[in-house]
């Protein structure tokens, strides 16, 4: 009997299925339209991963301190190029598709003032994080460029290594976001086909004004402003620069050491004080023209790129001095740290204190139309035996004239202010003899120079430069071309004043490497002057030397400042060349470091 039962129940189950066809099209219809919806949001995503690139690139144009070089509307959108030559696109922005609140992804600033990637989900904004928790940067060395995708189930991914690997993106609960809803439910916040409001365009708003390209973030409402071309720090964007041109034939010029600082009336402003540049066979001083000027007669590369340059040559600055300064702006002046360097042995005794009064004569008139302050060396046969610091024209003199009652000859120039030095120059005391390099470095290695100063060195002396076969002390120490080359690009130009052609006439005395070298070495292999006299120093006065022509015949060359000026060595590359061509240099500076500030 329950045999028979459980049959009937087989056979009235089998009835009913056959009698009953199962209809699957809603579940498949499910599907489909959520491949459909995937697959419609390609475009989408697709265009977003464009924009991310591109924001990224006008983020590092903006912490890069670039400029705008044109704007150029499309269809789609706008191009811009900056003055570096990269290329950002980006869009109009259309509604998101399938109501997708696109972009997940976006940007905004930290008080840092870098910008770093956030996601925006349910209206909720978070930074988006590596592994131990650190904000992802937008720009610089450790920056990252997000990309997204939808997977098939319909959940944003993205990927932090350029699309190695994708992870899903959560919301604050840990939950997978969606990029398209379930059963017609559209969009990541569930609502029911609602169009993205920001579709996929990172900016709400493109407009340019007063000279800035300004654009406003869709997620944050943040502006981002990108100045153009015309609004470039020195008037002269990058990208007028033009081709450096190529020297032809032997340079006949010398182009001293320079130095760089950061302008003290814009940060935007790299200043290089160059010394002035005299054409050997007029004695004339070079008047110097940038970009944009038809005389233009030099050009700057930073690292192989060409550099707009604004010059303000020493006319300029002394004109506007003696002006009405507080009337109209603030013009930099060429700023100097010399340091004077003086053999004060038995020898030097006839015109030690006709050296010692034109020094005081000379930096009083020096320091009324330069930004100038003063150190000094003294050296006795074989060691430093005095010194004061980088300090006051006041303090110069007083220094001396007047300091232990040491007012005549030799021994004004001896002793120390400071006992910081005193103790330092106890390592400077095993020369051959009078040596110009010992105290040479004893001032560059000790002295607390100003950043940016423009370091220039006066070397009286009567004797060869006698360094004891101490390399480090030799001419050949500031010669670019000696394997014992440990001067430096910016460390400073170095003017020779030689009192006894007597003794050692250049063309007939026996000068020897290590022992008894040539002193006007130093100025040659810095750029630097020379003045040959004898020993009653007679007729001579510093204002009629080089030196003095050199210093107050200065340059300041302006550049426009990109970040990364900032950081890091960099090479520069200076070519002078006369608009008839008859006057040339070129000279290549390795290892330079701009200093973030003039103080």
């Amino acid at each position: 009997m329950k045999t028979r039962s459980i049959w009937l129940w087989v056979l009235l189950l089998v009835t009913a299925i056959s009698g009953c066809k199962y209809d699957d099209a809603d579940l498949w219809n499910k599907v489909n339209s959520l491949d459909d919806r995937v697959t419609s949001l390609e475009g989408t995503v697709e265009s977003l991963n464009q924009q991310t690139t591109s924001l990224q690139t006008l983020i590092n144009g903006v912490q890069n301190r670039l400029y705008i070089s044109s704007v150029t509307s499309n269809e789609n959108g706008y191009t811009i190029e900056f003055s570096d030559g990269t290329v950002a696109a980006i869009t109009n922005g259309t509604n998101g598709a399938d109501g997708a609140d696109a972009p997940v992804i976006s940007i905004k600033k930290d008080t840092d003032g870098k910008y770093y990637w956030i996601q925006t989900i349910d209206g909720t904004e978070e930074w988006l994080v590596d592994d131990a928790g650190n904000k992802l940067p937008v720009s610089g060395e450790d920056a990252i460029t997000p990309q997204l995708k939808v997977n098939a189930n319909g959940f944003w991914l993205v990927s932090y290594d350029n699309g190695a690997t994708f992870t899903e993106i959560l919301d604050e609960a840990g939950n997978p976001v969606k990029a398209v809803g379930e059963d017609g439910e559209d969009g990541i916040d569930g609502s029911d086909g609602t169009p993205g409001a920001s579709g996929d365009s990172f900016f709400s708003s493109v407009t340019v004004e007063n000279g800035y390209l300004v654009l406003v973030l869709a997620a944050t409402g943040e502006e981002i402003s990108i100045p153009f071309d015309n609004n470039a720090a020195i008037g002269i964007p990058d990208s007028q620069a033009g081709t450096t041109p190529t020297i032809q034939g032997e340079p006949n010029l010398t182009i001293p050491q320079p130095a760089f600082y950061v302008d003290e009336n814009n940060e935007d402003i790299l200043n290089m004080s160059l010394t002035g540049i005299q054409i050997p066979e007029t004695g004339e001083w070079m008047e110097l023209f940038g970009t944009g000027d038809n005389r233009q007669n030099i050009w700057v590369e930073v690292d192989g790129k060409p550099k707009a340059i604004k010059i303000i040559n020493s006319e300029t600055v002394q004109s506007r001095t003696r002006g009405a300064m507080s009337r109209i702006a603030p013009l930099s002046r060429a700023k100097a740290d010399v340091v004077f360097l003086v053999d004060n042995s038995g020898s030097m005794s006839e015109e030690a204190n006709t050296v010692a009064q034109e020094i005081i004569d000379w930096s009083t008139t020096l320091s009324q139309t330069m930004d100038v302050q003063f150190g000094c060396v003294g050296i006795d046969h074989n060691y430093v035996n005095g010194a004061i610091d980088i300090t006051t024209v006041e303090a110069l003199h007083d220094y001396l004239n007047n300091r232990s009652g040491h007012t005549y000859g030799i021994y004004r120039t001896t002793g120390y202010v400071d006992a910081n030095l005193e103790t330092k120059a106890a390592a400077y005391n095993n020369a051959g003899g009078e040596c110009g390099g010992i105290m040479l470095h004893f001032a560059d290695e000790n002295f607390t120079f100003r950043s940016g100063a423009n370091r220039i060195y006066v070397h009286f002396t009567d004797e060869p430069n006698q360094p004891n076969n101490h390399v480090e002390w030799s001419v050949e120490s500031v010669n670019t071309a000696s394997p014992d080359y440990n001067w430096g690009a910016t460390r400073g130009t170095i003017h020779t004043v030689f009192s006894d052609l007597y003794n050692y006439r250049p063309d007939t005395y026996n000068w020897t490497p290590l022992r008894y070298e040539d002193p006007r070495l130093f100025a040659t292999y810095t750029g630097g002057t020379t003045i040959d006299t004898d020993a009653s120093f007679s007729g001579v006065s510093l204002e009629d030397l080089p030196v003095t022509g050199a210093i107050t015949n200065s340059y300041i060359i302006q550049l426009n400042i990109t970040t990364d000026m900032l950081t890091g060595k960099h090479t520069v590359t200076i070519v002078i060349l006369s608009t008839d061509g008859n006057y040339r240099a070129e000279i290549t500076f390795q290892d330079v470091e701009f200093v973030a500030s003039a103080s």
